[in-house]
């Protein structure tokens, strides 16, 4: 080096000093032998397959450099481990700053023999190559036109921030870093760019500034840093967006700047200053658009809550425009402007359920449905589908010596409704087919809206014909021979009653009036001597102890060929901030003598715009009908004949029992709310525990139901 360079260096020397106070620390030399090895083991086992922990490994070699001192060489190797880390983690930067250290501690450092990706050579030749041009300008006549530009760009600033020219200021020590990164002349450019407002660029520039003094062990630039950090963050004003909801195309822009929306709840540093805000979306189905402009002061945290409003057009009255002018929300906005509903919805949905229980009884049924509405023109028409997969090998069929049985059941409706005003009507038919059941249903259901809609009563009818048949068949004609038929006339009668803007109360009844045997062709009933047998018979009694006291004979089951069914019941719903409570009680009587209580519960939590979870509680409980008992009695006449008590029955349902359901289900939405195409996935489980008072075989039985079902609507 000559003389020129020499006083060159000096000069630049006493510029950073009089940026920074300046402090050396000689460390305590550390082992340089257990840092190559630690190296090289990163190297060889954590290179490349789990770069993450290599770099953290490697930095704390670093550390262990920086406090205690390494040779040049062994900084240098860490150096270049950690720049090829850092290029296969695509921080191209700070791979060349690892690699120009390197080549600061060593001047000989290279690139180790395996493991070098052209990535990584193409960046080690782009620092070399810097290096290699500077040292190739440097000689006794000529300083090195780097080192010469560095000094002549310091000194500028410093003059320009004296005279108080900071965007000059600014100008000269960012072009000074492109030459030389001193964490000094960083600390130097963030302290121009806080005066001049410009904190966010400054806080970045006094945290760069930290990170380069605390790898270079500058203990004066990492004081300073550490309190300049201190003060921006302190000082530093943020903004945050309150987007509209169900706006499914909004486009945000900070100062012209482009505002991701799945960040626009998060929190941002800016400058302080006048800022403007834009945004644009469509709101039921009219472009709207949103433009304020905010005066953003220090320390302030801001929230955009964001309005879109249409502008004026032929499409939009002067009444409306005045709505939306006193409108003070997003959805105030939205009830001002004609309803641009879709003029066709299609649902479509499938899913998959199961039960067993303990009772040797399983049933799997998949099923799907469909539906088309025309919210604009009120009608609407569906179809659904199902088939139950049945088994069972339940102590009835051991106690009858039958067999266990597969069988199945399908099941289909279709659904039609039209409702152009105030007043509409929905008829359905639907029918079933299992091997010796076949059922026909149809119905007609009108409803009206009263009051304003806050009063929807509903009144229906529907009438089911059955036939029941005994044998092999084919589903459809083949009932060998055939047992009967039942008719059913059920009217069903309800109001709606809007209550609150959260709350609705739905109350209704039916009466169903049943004409038919409904017996079971298969069920054989025990029969047992009324004096010595009957009365001792115990709850419960095993399949072993009633054939073993039962009487030869073997009638099947018969029910009475009328019943009459009358049921009332109430819903009631509420809405409690993120959540919805939904409460059923129904009430029971029939002409057989049952009586029948059943109350249900769900509370449907909102856990977020795509998450919902709802725990399940029922209880149910009931009598038995005047028919019904434990064991019945069989009589010898004078006349060698055996009678047999006319209704006869084997159904444990038709016993007193008591059953508790606990469960719930989760709603997982796929798609956005608002959007065109809606996807979800609803999980349903239940476990049902039943308590049987009267009952032959069994006293308790334990159930469990789940499905999980999938729907998409567009």
């Amino acid at each position: 080096m000559g003389d020129t360079a020499s006083r060159l260096r000096a000069r630049l020397s006493a510029f950073l000093v009089g940026l920074t106070l300046f402090v050396a620390v000689l460390p305590a030399r550390a082992d340089d032998a257990s840092v190559r090895e630690a190296v090289q083991q990163v190297m060889n086992e954590d290179y490349p397959g789990s770069l993450g922990p290599a770099k953290k490994k490697l930095q704390e070699q670093l550390s262990v450099c920086l406090k205690k001192g390494c040779g040049g060489a062994v900084k240098a190797e860490v150096h270049v481990a950690l720049g090829m880390v850092a290029s296969q983690l695509g921080q191209a930067d700070d791979a060349k700053q690892h690699f120009k250290s390197a080549l600061q501690a060593d001047a000989n450092a290279k690139l180790p023999s395996s493991g070098v990706t052209p990535a990584i050579r193409s960046l080690w030749d782009d620092v070399k190559g810097v290096k290699a041009a500077a040292a190739s300008n440097d000689d006794d006549d000529e300083p090195p036109s780097g080192l010469a530009a560095t000094v002549n760009l310091i000194r500028d600033a410093l003059k320009a921030d004296q005279e108080g020219r900071l965007d000059e200021c600014i100008e000269k020590d960012r072009a000074a870093l492109k030459i030389d990164d001193s964490p000094r002349t960083r600390l130097h450019l963030a302290s121009c760019e806080a005066r001049a407002g410009k904190l966010v660029d400054a806080l970045k520039d006094a945290q760069r500034s930290l990170e380069l003094g605390i790898q270079k062990k500058d203990a004066n630039v990492m004081r300073i840093a550490r309190i300049r950090v201190k003060e921006l963050l302190d000082r530093i004003p943020h903004v945050t967006f309150e987007p509209p909801a169900g706006v499914k195309d909004l486009d945000v822009k900070f100062d012209g700047r482009a505002v991701p929306n799945e960040s626009l709840k998060k929190k941002f540093s800016v400058d302080p200053g006048k800022h403007k805000v834009v945004a644009e979306g469509t709101v039921n189905g009219f472009t709207a658009t949103f433009e304020e402009e905010y005066d953003i002061k220090e320390r302030d945290f801001v929230t955009v809550r964001i309005t879109l409003k249409p502008p004026s057009s032929d499409f939009i009255t002067e009444g409306q425009i005045e709505c939306m002018r006193k409108a003070k929300s997003q959805e105030e906005v939205q009830k001002c402007l004609p309803q641009n509903q879709k003029s066709l919805v299609v649902r479509i949905a499938g899913d998959l359920s199961g039960y067993s229980d303990t009772n040797a009884v399983a049933v799997y049924t998949p099923a799907i449905n469909a539906s088309l509405v025309s919210p604009t023109a009120g009608w609407n028409v569906g179809g659904n589908f199902l088939v139950d997969a049945v088994s069972a090998a339940s102590p009835d069929i051991v106690s009858s010596a039958s067999p266990p049985f597969e069988e199945f059941r399908y099941a289909y409706g279709l659904t039609g409704g039209y409702k152009p005003g105030l007043y509409g009507a929905q008829a359905s038919v639907s029918s079933s087919a299992s091997p010796d059941y076949v059922s026909y249903t149809g119905g007609l259901r009108l409803t009206a809206d009263l009051n304003e809609k806050l009063i929807t009563p509903t009144l229906g009818y529907s009438y089911s014909y059955d036939r029941i048949g005994r044998g092999p068949n084919n589903y459809l004609n083949d009932f060998n021979p055939l047992k009967g038929y039942i008719h059913t006339h059920e009217i069903e009668a309800g109001v709606t009653f809007i209550m609150s803007p959260t709350s609705v109360l739905l109350v209704g009844g039916t009466v169903s009036i049943e004409r038919g045997d409904g017996s079971q062709p298969y069920r054989y009933i025990a029969m047992f001597d009324p004096e010595l047998v009957a009365p001792f018979v115990p709850n419960g009694a095993t399949v072993d102890l009633v054939n073993r006291t039962r009487l030869p004979v073997k009638p099947l089951e018969q029910l009475p060929t009328e019943r009459d069914r009358f049921a009332v019941g109430a819903r009631y719903n509420k809405r409690l901030h993120n959540a919805t409570l939904r409460l059923d009680q129904r009430f029971y009587v029939d002409t057989w003598g049952m009586k029948a209580s059943s109350t249900d519960s769900r509370y449907m939590v909102d856990l977020s715009r795509h998450l919902r979870v709802w725990p399940h509680l029922r209880l149910h409980a009931q009598t038995d009908t005047n028919f019904y008992n434990l064991a019945y009695s069989a009589i010898l006449d004078p006349g060698g004949q055996i009678v047999v008590p006319l209704y006869r029955t084997g159904d444990r349902e038709l016993s007193p029992l008591i059953t508790a359901t606990a469960g719930g289900g989760i709603r997982l939405g796929l798609g956005e709310p608002e959007g065109e195409v809606k996807y979800g996935i609803t999980f349903v489980g239940d476990v049902m525990y039943t308590r049987f008072l009267k009952a032959l075989y069994v006293t308790t039985r334990t159930a469990v139901y789940g499905s999980v079902g999938f729907d998409v609507e567009f």
